[in-house]
This record gives C-alpha cells, sequence and structure tokens, in this order.
C-alpha cells in the first residue's frame, strides 16, 4: 500500500485506471482517451496522492494544475505510463510508469522484490550471460583488434598483472577521478611492487586506493571475471610511451572489455559503488492499488537528463561510455545494464529473468518515449556503413560541453571515437577534422560561453590550430551543416581551396582532397580528370617562426583574400552568461559585413573573450574564402531570417530565389601565420566587386 491513508478501494479515479488496465492486461483493446482531471485525483487516496507528488517532484517550477489532463497510455506490451496531456511545455515531457506485479502480468515487464540497502552482484550475473549467449550484435568485431601489452589488475590475487600479448577477458571502469591527496597510481618506481601477490590489498596501499576501484574489483570478482582495467593503475603514469600506447588504444580497450562498470555516483574517486561497499540511497517505491485487483509499482529510476551526475558532465567518460559494449551502470543506487540490444534495471525483471521479449515495438509506430530498460534509450557509437557528418558534427557538439581538467587532453579524450570513426572516414581525421568533409567542417561556430583554450591565461597561443573545433572549449555547432546533405539539400556547398599539409618530416599532402575530386568526376567524369591536379607543390617551411613539432598545424594553400568593415548587429555585448564549468563568461557576438556604401553584405559571428573585446564600429577585417555556397529559398525559407540574414537585408538580393555566397574566415597575421578569430558568409557579387587578390597564406 502506497501510506497509511487509505487505499484507492472506493476512488472512482483509481478504479476508472484500474479498468483501463485490467482490459490491456486481459488483451481487450482500450480507447486512446483514457484522462482524468487532475482535479479528480483524491489527495486522502494514497495512490492519487503519490501520482500527484511524483509530478510535482518531476518539475518542481511548473506545479500542477486542477484544469491539468492527466493521461494513462496503454500499450499492448502491458506497459504503463502517466503523462500530462496539457501540452505545458516545463511538465508535458515528464512521465510515471508503472509496473504490473508478476501475479497481474506474468509474462510481461513486471516490478522485483530487491534488498533496498544491498544490491545482489551475483544476481547480475544473469545480465551479461544473458547477452553473451543471445545478442550476436554485442560480441567483439574484427573492426577492434585486443590491444597487446596491457596491464590488467588481477582481482583475485589484488596484484597488477602485465600481458605482452594479446590479453585474457577482463572488465573496464568508468569513473571521475576528482582531487583526492595521496591515491594511489601506477608510476615507474612502484610498478614492480604493485605486482605482487596481494599488493594491492597490503595495509600499506589498500588505504591509498579510492574507495570506487576497491568495489569494482569486488564487482568483477563477483561477476565471475578475474581481470580489471582501471587507467590510473593500468597505465604508467609517468611512463610517457605507455601512456601514449594506451590512449591511442582506448577505443579497443573499452570495446574488446566484457563490460564496463559505470560508476555515475558521487563527484569523486572515493564516492565507492553504492550498494557494493557501502549502503545506498534506494528509493522507498510503494505498492499502488488501484483496486484490490490491480496492484501496480512505480518503475525505477531511469537514467534520464535530469538526473546527470558529475559522471555525465566529463569528457573522458563521454567516450569510455560510447566505445563499451555493454556497461553495469550503478547510478542513484540502483544498477542499470546497457548493451547494443537491451537496457535493463535491477528493479524490472526483463529476459533474462525469464521474461518474454516481445518483438511487437519494431513494429508498432506507437511506442512510449524514454524507456530505461527498452531498447531505444541506448548511449552507443554508431559505425554507418557511410561516413555521416551531421552524426559526427553531433558526437562533436555532446563532447564540447563536457568539462575536463586540463585542456590539453581536448582531442586525447575524443581520440577513441575518432579512432572508430577513421575506419570509414576516407584519409581519417587531422586535429578532429574530418578530411573528406574538411571544407564543411571548417564552418563550425563556438555558441554562447565558449572561449578558447589557451596554453595559459592571457596569452594568446592556442593550444591546438585555430580552425580545429578542438581549439575551443565550449559547445560548438556547424549551423549549415543540416541544409548541405540530403538528397535535396537547401545550400549546395563547394570547395575553392586545395590545402595542404607539411609536417616535419614527411611528405607534403593533400588535406582535402575527396570533395575536390567528387567535383571534378562529378562535371567531367574519370576521362575529364586533370593529372596535372594531383602535383603537390613545394612547400619551404624554413622562413616560418613555429616549433619543429607545430609545423603539423600549419594549412597551406591559395585562397582569395579581400577586406570588409564590420558592424555589431546590436549594441549590447555585455551581457555574461554562465557555462558547464561555473564561469561567467560573455557570449559570441554577430557582426554584419558592410560594402563601402553601408550596405549589409555579410555576417561574421565572433567569440567574445575578455583578451579580445568587442570589435568597434567600421573595424576593417581581413577575410579568406574557403568554400562557396549556393542557397535556394524553395528549398527553405528559414535561411533567409536565420541562417543567411544578410540574403534579406539588402535590397539587392532580398527577391532572388538562389542566393549565391562564399564561407569565409576572418583572420589576423601573426609572424607570417594567419589565424582564424571568426567565420562568417559574404554575398558573392559583394565580395568580387572588392577586387580580391589570390595569395598564398599558412592557416595556423
Amino acid at each position: 500500500m502506497a501510506s497509511s491513508e487509505h487505499p484507492a478501494v472506493g476512488c472512482k479515479t483509481c478504479a476508472f485506471f484500474s479498468e483501463a488496465i485490467l482490459k490491456t492486461i486481459r488483451g481487450e483493446a482500450v480507447g486512446e482517451n483514457i484522462i482524468r482531471l487532475a482535479a479528480s485525483f483524491d489527495p486522502k487516496c494514497a495512490t492519487c496522492k503519490y501520482t500527484l507528488d511524483s509530478f510535482a517532484r518531476l518539475a518542481p517550477n511548473s506545479p500542477l494544475q486542477l484544469t491539468c489532463p492527466m493521461r494513462l497510455d496503454c500499450f499492448p506490451q502491458k506497459r504503463f505510463f502517466f503523462r500530462t496531456g496539457c501540452g505545458c511545455w516545463d511538465h508535458s515531457a515528464y512521465h510515471l510508469e508503472l509496473l504490473p506485479s508478476s501475479e497481474l502480468a506474468p509474462t510481461s515487464v513486471h516490478y522485483k522484490i530487491i534488498d533496498a540497502d544491498t544490491i545482489d552482484i551475483s544476481s547480475l550475473k544473469r545480465w551479461p550471460e544473458y547477452c553473451e549467449q543471445h545478442h550476436e550484435d554485442c560480441r567483439p568485431t574484427p573492426t577492434q583488434p585486443p590491444v597487446t601489452d596491457m596491464i590488467l589488475i588481477d582481482v583475485d590475487e589484488h596484484r597488477l598483472v602485465q600481458f605482452p600479448g594479446t590479453p585474457p577477458k577482463y572488465t573496464t571502469l568508468s569513473y571521475v577521478w576528482g582531487v583526492l591527496p595521496d591515491i594511489l597510481e601506477t608510476r615507474i618506481s612502484n610498478f614492480s611492487t604493485l605486482q605482487l601477490p596481494s599488493s594491492l590489498a597490503s595495509p600499506e596501499i589498500l588505504p591509498r586506493l579510492p574507495l570506487t576501484i576497491q568495489d569494482a574489483i569486488k564487482v568483477t570478482r563477483d561477476m565471475g571475471e578475474r581481470y580489471l582495467w582501471v587507467d590510473r593503475l593500468c597505465i604508467i603514469q609517468d611512463d610517457e610511451a605507455n601512456k601514449a600506447q594506451q590512449i591511442a588504444s582506448m577505443a579497443s580497450i573499452y570495446a574488446n572489455s566484457q563490460f564496463t562498470i559505470i560508476a555515475a555516483d558521487g563527484a569523486d574517486a572515493n564516492t565507492g559503488l553504492h550498494g557494493v561497499g557501502s549502503s545506498r540511497p534506494f528509493p522507498d517505491l510503494p505498492i499502488l492499488e488501484f483496486s484490490p485487483e490491480c496492484r501496480m509499482r512505480p518503475g525505477p529510476e531511469t537514467e534520464e537528463a535530469r538526473y546527470f551526475t558529475t559522471w555525465h558532465n566529463r569528457a573522458w567518460t563521454f567516450q569510455e561510455r560510447l566505445l563499451s559494449r555493454r556497461s553495469l551502470v550503478f547510478f542513484r543506487g540502483s544498477v542499470i545494464w546497457q548493451c547494443k540490444c537491451s537496457v535493463w534495471v535491477e528493479g524490472a525483471a526483463a529476459e533474462p529473468d525469464g521474461m518474454v521479449v516481445d518483438e511487437t515495438w519494431r513494429t508498432e509506430k506507437k511506442r512510449p518515449a524514454h524507456l530505461a530498460f527498452d531498447r531505444h534509450f541506448i548511449f552507443e557509437l554508431k559505425t554507418p556503413k557511410r561516413p555521416d557528418f551531421r552524426y559526427f558534427e553531433g558526437l562533436v557538439r555532446q563532447y564540447q560541453r563536457r568539462r575536463m581538467t586540463y585542456q590539453a587532453d581536448g582531442l586525447r579524450a575524443f581520440s577513441g571515437i575518432l579512432d572508430v570513426l577513421s575506419r570509414t572516414y576516407d584519409g581519417g581525421f587531422l586535429h578532429g577534422m574530418p578530411k573528406m568533409f574538411f571544407d564543411v567542417a571548417m564552418l563550425w561556430e563556438p555558441q554562447a560561453g565558449s572561449k578558447p583554450r589557451l596554453v595559459a591565461p592571457g596569452s594568446r597561443e592556442l593550444m591546438f590550430p585555430s580552425w580545429s573545433w578542438a581549439s575551443f572549449q565550449g559547445s560548438v555547432a556547424n549551423n549549415l551543416s543540416d541544409h548541405t546533405f540530403g538528397n535535396n539539400p537547401s545550400i549546395e556547398l563547394t570547395p575553392v581551396v586545395r590545402w595542404y599539409h607539411a609536417p616535419a618530416d614527411e611528405p607534403i599532402s593533400f588535406v582535402n582532397l575527396t570533395p575536390h575530386l567528387a567535383r571534378m568526376f562529378k562535371q567531367g567524369g574519370v576521362g575529364g580528370l586533370d593529372l596535372k591536379f594531383f602535383d603537390v607543390p613545394t612547400i619551404d617551411t624554413g622562413g616560418l617562426t613555429v616549433e619543429k613539432e607545430k609545423l603539423g598545424w600549419l594549412l597551406h594553400g591559395s585562397v582569395s583574400v579581400a577586406s570588409f568593415r564590420v558592424q555589431p548587429e546590436k549594441e549590447e555585448t555585455s551581457k555574461l552568461v554562465r557555462v558547464a564549468w561555473e564561469e561567467e563568461v560573455a557570449p559570441f557576438v554577430n557582426y554584419h559585413f558592410v560594402d563601402s556604401s553601408g550596405k549589409i553584405v555579410g555576417r561574421l559571428k565572433v567569440p567574445f573573450t575578455r583578451e579580445d573585446p568587442v570589435l568597434e564600429k567600421d573595424t576593417l577585417c581581413e577575410c579568406i574564402v574557403i568554400s562557396e555556397g549556393k542557397a535556394y529559398y524553395t528549398r527553405s525559407k528559414w535561411l533567409k531570417e536565420i541562417y543567411l540574414p544578410e540574403w534579406g537585408l539588402n535590397e539587392e538580393t532580398r527577391e532572388l530565389e538562389e542566393f549565391h555566397f562564399y564561407n569565409v574566415l576572418w583572420v589576423e597575421r601573426r609572424e607570417g601565420i594567419a589565424y582564424r578569430r571568426g567565420c562568417g558568409t559574404i554575398w558573392k557579387e559583394a565580395w568580387d566587386r572588392q577586387n580580391p587578390e589570390v595569395r598564398d597564406i599558412v592557416l595556423g
């Protein structure tokens, strides 16, 4: 029963919902209008009160009104969801799932009675066993070869073991390091000691071993596995060669593990795994009695955005989760299993518990949103047969929103994802930029709150090339990419610059060869190829005052160059915004490019930083063309109003059905090298009127 107050017997609202639930369980059809107003829920009825209180917790700043309709969605698969039907933005996305008891629906998902204090790890062994036997898609693939020369924790002998060849089966751990004093890590000086039997359990070392790692060792052993990989212990932290090799192999390390233990709770490595080494804050889920024949229980808490923790906001954990084939997630006192085929929750029975797999979700269009233990609420790294730039851009956007302690790790923490994608992306990646989509990828724009990754506060030197999204921390977006891909794109982009790469002691190579070749094939076919196109120019880098290892940052090419004056779109540019890393920074600033007569001919977006104040009116900006675009009004009317506002703000172009423009970078030169400062678009005819010059440029 939900509480000491009276049960639902005699409550007309509960009786109404009970009838629909029982009909669904019997296989009878029910209508879609199973709705009662919030005013009809009796606060003296325990079931009604729990339902209202649940939505109050979900949307504390937007309480339900008495006139809000409450809908019960009943699905043939015996899944039941309360949700609001009023369309109120603040709480319409929330829901309360109801699980039937095993007596009510013995062949469907139902709640399980579990220990509210301790997780029974041995009962969870059914999850990887069932997945291994029945989920072919979750097994290791040849594209992720095992890593050799691995260090693993032997959880039986409590020591480190080094495997020069192919390692045995192992699990991995994903957790938050945090800032803790005197934490154990493997170094050259103690590596031999940590390989001794029982060394990790010794009185001298065990107190320095974080609780999360101690609990992960116990979980690995109780789940029937022998070896565990933990970055801080299985990478020799002061051995740069070992560290580089392990980071470069991150995709294979996580993809080949039996499963990854996700320590999603807490802000540091001493939080532990609740329910393993310490008691857990497990929610007390009541039994809801809609009628004597209809007893339900609220579904277990799900891994949803409103509950996200420090772990969900860290950069390194992003790829660790995506690269893992299977994850055992410790979250808010409960445990969730996620693989490529299923998501299961400790408090709900599923296929490993003998439930029938219901495939009707695949054939019916009608399905509820956010099922924590259904197939579609799944984090996974897709490996499409054909490269998908929009998918890649989405990964970058999510990753860049996350925090990291050391900004120099900006690409390392994403390297495993790039390693996987490189198998289908022609040419791979250069400083995080896909070579086959290089011209489109260069159009990234920092979003509000983003700021450059500088080698030191107050410095102007970036940690990464200015043309790469990695040069900024914070979210970046490619606002034109949504319009440039698909069967009938509203924007067509054409590359106009052949970029070359000339790293130290390596041959000169094309960077963006693929789009140029595709254009040539489209225009003239194979027979129309100009062999001179493949000639690589001689590039002399001897006159550049740049460190040898940074020569690989530079792009060389011949570009069209012109200068335009800019005017801020808005006068107010000093407003600060709060961003993920809890620091107040200013947003980006939009400018208009204007011609000599003052007409608006383009737009420039510049990130605002304390080091670089807002540009004054009529500031002259040197720009280079990086690609040519053609926009079609008939295919998207939003282009003129939002993405290419200069189209509608100039009387010469306002009525045109097609808008021809150049994508440009505003660059600043220092010691013979041009650095990107902003990205924008300029009306093609206005650019040509400016009598641009073609010059060789080095972009750093």
